[in-house]
């Protein structure tokens, strides 16, 4: 279904390197990532031109180390410490290679997989996929440098998933979170009782029940925070091989997910009933990438091609309804 890479994107990707993984005060700079998702899509050169055009300019200048020595050690979450990260990770990439590189990191990092609302996580996902040395520095600095953990995790038998994420979206429901943005809000709901009350995985929690959660929340709210919950899992996926103790990162990215369902100011997540697709043929799924190589919506293109990854693994009806009925709004 999906298209290797092209030498276009790669070259497009590589350039935008010059701008740093933020910008604008805390937003997450998604060129590489719509740039890769474009292209796996089947996106022709002028298309990847275009979207480059249409968003560089909002862009900012990556941050560079100080001339100055420093005697200090780079510090996980400190934001002034990017360029140290990037340049331990740079090194730690030329030494290990990169896929080695990012096995060494990652026990480090995954406590932290909520960081940047799950960007770190999705950078670093298709930095991995395009089998790019320099794209895999900046992701792995950037989510060191923005580190956001949850708190220990902590397992109950009190209530399972279903419920627990009723009592979450009930309990914050109209919260008076002080203004920012999804990291904002997610640094002030950590510090509440209310959300340690509720914060705790059940057992059992495994990536299928995920998947299918995330995505039927999604349907049901159009909630831009819930969007990250599938782009997010579909990087998760993507970077399992890499990842030594799966059961612990799925309770991680469990742990997160539940935080960003509490932060997400979502007016409801009813289940409510759908109108399920007939299954799509893979002709369907073509028909869907190649209307979604015309957007320049950054959440909407990398969207479309996690549904898509997904669908494949995770057979949910939700994936295909979702991806129609986003490029059915962008159509009219």
């Amino acid at each position: 279904m999906f298209q290797p890479i092209s030498p276009k994107a790669l070259q497009l990707i590589r350039q935008g390197q010059q701008f740093d993984p933020s910008y604008q005060d805390g937003l997450s700079n998604h060129l590489p990532m719509a740039l890769a998702a474009l292209s796996f899509c089947g996106s022709t050169d002028s298309q990847l031109e275009a979207f480059y055009r249409d968003y560089t300019p909002r862009l900012e200048p990556i941050r560079q180390l100080s001339p100055a020595p420093k005697s200090s050690i780079a510090v996980l979450g400190n934001k002034q410490h990017f360029p140290d990260f990037l340049a331990k990770y740079r090194q730690l990439v030329e030494q290990k290679g990169l896929e080695q590189a990012v096995m060494y990191a990652l026990p480090q990092l995954l406590p932290g997989v909520a960081t940047a609302a799950f960007h770190a996580l999705i950078r670093l996902s298709y930095a991995v996929q395009i089998q790019d040395k320099e794209e895999t520095a900046i992701a792995l600095a950037y989510w060191a440098s923005e580190f956001q953990p949850l708190g220990p995790l902590q397992v109950t038998t009190k209530y399972q998933g279903e419920t627990q994420l009723k009592i979450a979206f009930e309990r914050f429901n109209g919260y008076p979170f002080q203004p920012g943005n999804i990291v904002d809000r997610i640094d002030e709901l950590i510090t509440t009782p209310e959300y340690h009350e509720i914060s705790a995985n059940p057992a059992g929690v495994n990536l299928d029940f995920i998947a299918q959660s995330s995505i039927q929340l999604y349907l049901v709210s159009g909630n831009f925070t819930l969007l990250h919950g599938v782009t997010g899992l579909q990087a998760l996926h993507t970077l399992m091989p890499l990842i030594e103790h799966k059961d612990l990162v799925v309770n991680y990215f469990w742990q997160a997910y539940i935080a960003a369902l509490c932060a997400s100011r979502a007016d409801t997540i009813s289940p409510g009933k759908f109108q399920p697709l007939p299954t799509p043929s893979p002709v369907q799924w073509q028909a869907w990438l190649e209307q979604v190589q015309a957007s320049v919506d950054d959440h909407d293109i990398k969207l479309v091609y996690s549904c898509a990854y997904l669908y494949q693994y995770f057979p949910y009806p939700e994936y295909p309804v979702s991806v129609d009925s986003l490029l059915a709004r962008l159509a009219a």
